[in-house]
Parts: structure tokens; C-alpha cells; sequence
């Protein structure tokens, strides 16, 4: 494969920026694990809570997952004889 000066000064900015971007993202994610751990440290809310109601904060969309929960309930109770 031959890269033409273009090509390989394209390839060459699109690799640092994505570089860049994975630093954004794991230290987001590091920022991530240690709000989870303040949260199970200093409350009674679980990690796994926490992440689920932080994702549907972030979602915007407690009505969808109300929904879902409570079809998934009937389901399981139905199925399940609870």
C-alpha cells in the first residue's frame, strides 16, 4: 500500500486525535469508578444502583425503564409462580 504525502499526514493527525480522545475517555471512566466508590463509601446506595440511575439520568428516560421494570415484574411472576 502506497500512502501519498496527503494520506499519510491525514492518517497521522486522525491517529493523534483518537489518542487523545482515549485519554479523555479513560480518565472519564477513572473519574466514573471513583464517583462509584464515594457513593458506596459515604451512602447505603450500591455501585450497581448508582450506574443504573446515573445512566438514566443520563438517558432522560426513567418512563422507559419504569416501563420495562414493571412489564419484567408481571413476566417473572407470572413465569416464575412468585
Amino acid at each position: 500500500m502506497t500512502l501519498t504525502n496527503d494520506d499519510k499526514k491525514i492518517v497521522k493527525d486522525a491517529i493523534s486525535d483518537m489518542v487523545d480522545s482515549m485519554t479523555r475517555v479513560a480518565a472519564e471512566r477513572d473519574l466514573q469508578k471513583q464517583l462509584s466508590q464515594r457513593v458506596k463509601e459515604n451512602t447505603t446506595v450500591t455501585p450497581k444502583v448508582f450506574r443504573k440511575m446515573a445512566r438514566v439520568a443520563y438517558a432522560a428516560n426513567f418512563a422507559e425503564e419504569q416501563a420495562v421494570n414493571e412489564e419484567f415484574e408481571e413476566l417473572y411472576t407470572e413465569l416464575m409462580g412468585v
